[in-house]
């Protein structure tokens, strides 16, 4: 019998850099100590690919990169320092060098929750990278850079469609949502959902998740984004938890236009799951 998670104990949050630490890393940090988990931070280095030139120009760019990757492997008694003071006392710093959703996708297998930069722009990298590491299965949580909610969860919202992904973002976020102080739902209108479908708001119910609202909306489309985030503010919530929707295309996951618009104007942050 595989035992059900009750709560989030590791945490993985993609670091930028490796000399300060802001924005979603902050978050991570504050979201560990409120949950008593591990955090490690990540910072994934470009591999050092040689360019034609000089010699002499060539070894030096290829010294400095070295210099670059000692000194972020060195970064690891800081940024555990920085996190005690948050409130984290279970910290591990690692370096990884390649494509940052390889490094995402394989920490994705060995920790509860990624949290990561999520200003997620048409065809831009950070959808790239959000769309990969959902892809592989991992739970993540994008932290917009105009981010205004701690990395403590007080009202959590859960955006439910009745698809498989928005259901298995519902489940992925339960250790967060049993912990939260309010938690509000928002679904579609009956008649836009099959009969055959589970009831979210019973669901959560006898997951010990503290259902205070439920509204209603038309159905969720690229439109009810504006309409979600509205919700959302006035709801006052720090969390919104959705489903990603997205497709294949040349190879790489995208994210689907309701996904990219919450992200792309969300000021919280979004649990996301494929």
């Amino acid at each position: 019998m595989i035992e059900e998670v009750t709560t989030v104990r590791d945490i993985v949050a993609h670091s930028p850099g490796f000399q300060t630490w802001h924005g979603s890393v902050r978050y991570a940090a504050q979201l560990a100590a409120a949950m008593q988990a591990s955090l490690t931070g990540l910072f994934v280095a470009a591999r050092n690919t040689p360019v034609p030139g000089p010699r002499r120009l060539v070894a030096e760019m290829a010294a400095y990169a070295q210099d670059e990757l000692q000194r972020a492997m060195l970064a690891g008694r800081d940024f555990a320092a920085w996190a005690n003071q948050l409130g984290v006392s279970d910290t591990r710093w690692q370096v990884a060098i390649g494509p940052a959703a390889d490094a995402l996708a394989m920490a994705g297998d060995w920790h509860d929750l990624i949290v990561l930069q999520g200003d997620a722009t048409a065809d831009g990298p950070v959808e790239r990278l959000i769309g990969e590491v959902l892809l592989a299965g991992a739970t993540c949580i994008a932290v917009p850079p105009a981010n205004v909610a701690p990395g403590r969860l007080i009202h959590a919202m859960v955006t439910w469609d009745g698809s498989p992904a928005s259901s298995r973002a519902l489940h992925a976020a339960l250790p967060l949502l049993r912990s939260a102080q309010v938690v509000s739902l928002l679904q579609p209108d009956r008649e836009w959902m099959r009969i055959d479908q589970t009831d979210a708001l019973s669901h959560l119910r006898t997951q010990g998740v503290p259902v205070a609202a439920v509204e209603t909306v038309p159905g969720v489309d690229e439109a009810a984004s504006e309409q979600l985030l509205a919700y959302a503010s006035d709801m006052r919530a720090d969390l919104i938890v959705m489903g990603a929707s997205g497709h294949r295309r040349r190879g790489e996951r995208c994210l689907g236009p309701t996904t990219r618009a919450v992200l792309a104007q969300s000021r919280l942050p979004v649990l996301l799951k494929n």
